[in-house]
């Protein structure tokens, strides 16, 4: 009998729909931390709308104040509950084997079919993980709509566009520097001008200065610091070559450690992580319960017919950035590996 994709299993192996389906979409939604770290670093919610929507408020200023004994109440508006949207995004990936392919053996692994699917599976998550930690801004791409159908690819604010701080790592000793904050609402991202602006590496006093900003506008305490790989690379070479204060620690198998991954902060302890799909010229400093990957459409497979002897699928995913509050979340600019 001639396998039917999409209702049998394919070479006795993989059915394409059912448990087994399901168990896939897991997997995939469940990448490692390593392939996705800040994915991971972050909360998941579910979003019920393109543009996904959400509240953020502010406490008032503190100040001193003193009431008269016996006085009658006085009311006083406080911050006004602000609303934040974000777009969200389509992820695909396509699948597509030859029936020879599948029937013939492979080595190390029995359906092929299955294996690009978990192939893609991982591609279009680390995908994601790329527009998360880009500057991309949210808004729309292409035409309008036509019959209906939406001619556009939506496009997610990826962090960067909801960091409401940014510091600027150039210590300037002249000209001049100004760094402009983005809004934090997924429309713009952070920029600096002048004639002192230059890019250096980043060291241990621009993350002070940011947690510093930070705190003192929501009194957030950020626990992670994200970076790229080589800016990891170069600042624990930086603290383990300086005249701070550091300790080196060799384990019971003599296994020197130098990586500089946990700083105790005068704002808390602050995680030091690498991020290899991160550009060098930024690093994140961000609290991980003010952030989450709100939902529309998890993990989902769609059976295309057969064409000719072939089998083929495509997987589809929808999300987007939630950011609860921008201003406890900042970003460092103008960063360079030397």
């Amino acid at each position: 009998m001639a396998t039917k994709f999409g209702t049998t299993a394919i070479s006795g192996s993989y059915s394409a729909q059912g448990s087994q389906r399901e168990d896939l979409a897991n997997y995939i939604s469940n990448i490692s931390r390593d392939m996705t770290p800040f994915m991971a670093s972050i909360g998941k919610g579910k979003a019920s709308a393109i543009t996904h929507e959400w509240s953020t408020d502010t406490l008032a200023a503190a100040a001193l104040q003193a009431a008269v004994e016996g006085s009658s109440f006085a009311e006083s508006a406080g911050p006004v509950v602000q609303k934040i949207d974000n777009k969200a995004q389509i992820f695909t990936k396509g699948i597509r084997v030859s029936g020879s392919l599948e029937a013939v053996d492979k080595a190390g692994r029995k359906s092929e079919f299955k294996y690009q699917t978990e192939k893609r599976g991982k591609e279009i998550m680390r995908d994601i993980e790329k527009t998360l930690v880009s500057s991309q801004t949210k808004g729309t791409q292409g035409s309008s709509a036509s019959g209906g159908i939406q001619a556009y690819a939506r496009k997610m604010g990826g962090y960067q566009s909801y960091a409401g701080v940014a510091e600027s790592v150039a210590s300037v000793t002249s000209g001049s520097l100004t760094v402009t904050q983005a809004a934090g609402d997924g429309s713009d991202v952070a920029s600096s001008s002048g004639t002192g602006k230059a890019s250096e590496p980043f060291t241990l006093a621009s993350i002070n200065e940011i947690l510093r900003e930070i705190n003192g506008e929501t009194s957030a305490a950020p626990s992670k610091v994200m970076m790229s790989t080589a800016n990891k690379v170069n600042f624990s070479n930086l603290v383990n070559t300086s005249s701070m204060n550091t300790r080196r620690n060799i384990d019971e198998k003599g296994k020197l450690r130098q990586s500089v991954d946990l700083y105790e902060s005068d704002f808390g302890d602050v995680e030091l992580v690498h991020n290899y799909l991160m550009d060098d010229t930024e690093v994140f400093v961000y609290d991980p319960s003010l952030l989450s990957v709100a939902t529309l459409r998890p993990i989902q497979f769609r059976d295309i017919n057969e064409d000719g002897d072939s089998l083929r699928s495509y997987m589809v995913h929808e999300c987007t950035l939630e950011a609860k509050s921008p201003s406890g979340n900042g970003v460092i600019i103008d960063v360079s590996l030397t």
